[in-house]
């Protein structure tokens, strides 16, 4: 057993030795691996932000919106009416809307007319209730009254601050008039549009496109010129572009793997050669094969977790710089653990490549000492 300790602490030494004599040895395995990977971590990188983005803008847009609008003829009354759409807290938030063929007027800027049902009054300011809001076309970060003309009227509404517009803001853009139902009966007698608007609780492309092909359906049943809209189909190609990313993702891992194996092999054949003579003696004097060459395999398994290591701390370190610079997005961020799939992927190779790389190592190390000293 001390024999054994003995014989590492010589091995050890005599590396540290070789890497202090010829620094190139290390330092070339260390920079094939620190830069190999930092380069393939920031293209791989590039592949998260741009699904990051992608998905961002998919969720601006309405991702878990589900709206279905139907034309309310004139003929019609005016009412909140019974809703074809069963209520499912456990699915979906269920919101009606109704909207006029006319605008309210503030200064030179023209709104849209929204009536809104009690049950969605916890969309607005909770402090204030059976209100006229106004969401204005530049967002607000204060909620401030504003006087409005409607029907030969002059109201008073109050402004929705950005941060608490939310759905709302999704739905309607380019901003809006809320009025509480039942304020102004009149406005409805040349008819409106009904908007029933779900905001899925779990959105997905599965649940947002079986929830717009049921309200497809109940239209057909029920006879109603129901106009359905929802993002389910951008889910779906979303999932297939992060599918067919992935896939190209492992390949290019693997061929940065495959490119940092076939380096490191040459670079430990070299040094093992360069070396060959003073092993065979080391060998001569009963020390196992074996144990140099798992010398080797620690060498090269301690160099390379350095080099990846360092490329992560790389990474973290200018990833703010990634997205605020290079993308233009400063509100995205880059965490590691969303390259957590390509860092395992990395590490399996890296695995591979250490062992690879000293297969010739082991071969040599099994030449008889013999043929090496003669």
């Amino acid at each position: 057993m001390w024999g054994s300790l003995l014989i590492a602490f010589y091995l050890a030494r005599d590396t540290v030795y070789r890497w202090l004599t010829r620094m190139s040895s290390p330092l070339s395995r260390l920079c094939v691996v620190f830069f190999l990977s930092l380069c393939g971590l920031i293209f791989l990188s590039s592949y998260v932000i741009s699904i990051k983005l992608l998905r961002q803008r998919i969720h601006r847009s309405g991702a878990d919106l589900v709206i279905a609008s139907e034309f309310v003829s004139a003929d019609e009354v005016h009412r909140a009416g019974h809703s074809p759409i069963p209520p499912n807290p456990e699915k979906y938030e269920r919101h009606l809307f109704h909207e006029a063929f006319t605008t309210a007027t503030i200064g030179q800027q023209n709104y849209q007319l929204v009536e809104y049902m009690p049950g969605s009054t916890r969309l607005f300011p909770r402090r204030l209730h059976n209100t006229i809001y106004l969401l204005p076309v530049q967002p607000t970060q204060k909620s401030l009254p504003e006087k409005l003309q409607l029907d030969g009227y002059s109201l008073q509404a109050v402004t929705i601050p950005e941060q608490t517009s939310g759905m709302l803001r999704r739905l309607y853009q380019s901003g809006a008039v809320f009025i509480p139902y039942g304020s102004l009966n009149t406005l409805w007698q040349n008819g409106y549009m009904r908007r029933y608007v779900l905001r899925m609780k779990n959105a997905t492309a599965a649940t947002v496109q079986r929830q717009e092909q049921a309200l497809q359906q109940l239209a057909k049943l029920d006879k109603r010129n129901l106009h359905v809209m929802s993002s389910g189909k951008l889910l779906e190609e979303l999932g297939e572009m992060e599918r067919t990313q992935y896939s190209f993702r492992v390949w290019v891992t693997l061929g940065i793997s495959v490119i940092i194996c076939l380096l490191l092999t040459s670079i430990s054949s070299l040094e093992f050669r360069q070396n060959r003579y003073v092993y065979a003696l080391i060998g001569s004097f009963g020390i196992s094969r074996l144990l140099l060459f798992l010398s080797f395999i620690v060498e090269n398994t301690f160099l390379v977790t350095v080099g990846f290591v360092a490329s992560l701390a790389a990474l973290w370190s200018v990833r703010e710089y990634i997205t605020g610079v290079l993308y233009k997005s400063p509100e995205l961020t880059l965490d590691l653990w969303e390259l957590e799939n390509d860092i395992r992927t990395f590490c399996l190779a890296f695995g591979i490549c250490v062992l690879v790389s000293s297969l010739p190592i082991g071969a040599a190390a099994c030449r008889p000492i013999g043929k090496v000293l003669k």
